[in-house]
């Protein structure tokens, strides 16, 4: 009885070690799996500083762009300053129309208006005169045709424009018969082409709308050129370059 107590106790004792979890095993694979990074972390590890140079790399050539950019092209050599001209508001009724170029049309605020630079002969003085209306989109340019705002038209007489390159300039105004930004220029004849700047030295685009013939003789010879610029407001140009030479590019 007593052998077979023994051998009932040995075999308990094999079962219960089977069934028993090796806690020290256990505590170094813990210790193991803790102290060795998992893949995502290491991965992490090295994608984090590689970003914060990336960063660093764009910001360099984003600078080293703006750096290296080209300026807008300065006034030529031959550009020369521009002197706008002593428009003043004339009464229409007064003013014999001759010639007329239209200019543009802008939006009042209920009906669509056309702008128009046109000579004329001051009635009472008999003068050769320059200037600028606006009316009501498809009408005339007459005495009893409304006009827009306050300051029209606008004029100067010929009498006070020179003769040569740039004649005459008025730039757009609030009431005024041009809307601001724009401004139209009277050039001579011989002018091929008209280049304008703002005091930035920006260019400020101009394209000729037409030509006009003086109200008289002036002793201007052929008709003068109108050209209409685009400006920006509270930046009017100041600086002018009549027929600039075109750069060619070298021959091969």
């Amino acid at each position: 009885m007593i052998d077979l107590e023994r051998k009932l106790a040995e075999t308990l004792r094999e079962q219960a070690g089977e069934v028993t979890p090796n806690l020290d095993a256990a505590w170094a694979e813990q210790r193991r799996r803790q102290q060795r990074p998992s893949r995502r972390h290491r991965t992490a590890v090295w994608i984090a500083p590689l970003a914060a140079v990336l960063v660093v790399l764009t910001s360099v050539l984003v600078a080293t762009e703006l750096n290296t950019a080209q300026p807008p092209a300065p006034p030529g050599d031959g550009s020369e300053t521009l002197h706008l001209s002593g428009f003043s508001t004339q009464d229409m009724s007064l003013l014999r129309v001759t010639d007329s170029v239209r200019l543009t049309e802008f939006a009042g605020q209920a009906d669509a208006w056309s702008a128009y630079a046109f000579s004329a002969i001051a009635t009472r003085t008999a003068d050769s005169m320059l200037c600028v209306a606006a009316v009501p989109t498809g009408q005339e340019l007459k005495d009893h045709v409304p006009q827009y705002g306050t300051k029209s038209p606008q004029c100067i007489s010929a009498r006070e424009l020179p003769v040569r390159g740039v004649r005459a300039a008025y730039v757009g105004e609030a009431g005024g018969p041009l809307p601001p930004g724009k401004a139209v220029f009277l050039v001579t004849s011989e002018v091929r082409s008209l280049r304008l700047y703002d005091a930035a030295g920006d260019p400020v685009p101009a394209k000729e709308v037409g030509a006009l013939v003086p109200a008289k003789e002036t002793g201007v010879p052929g008709r003068d050129r109108v050209f209409l610029a685009d400006v920006k407001p509270g930046s009017p140009p100041v600086r002018y370059e009549l027929n600039p030479v075109q750069a060619h590019p070298a021959g091969r």
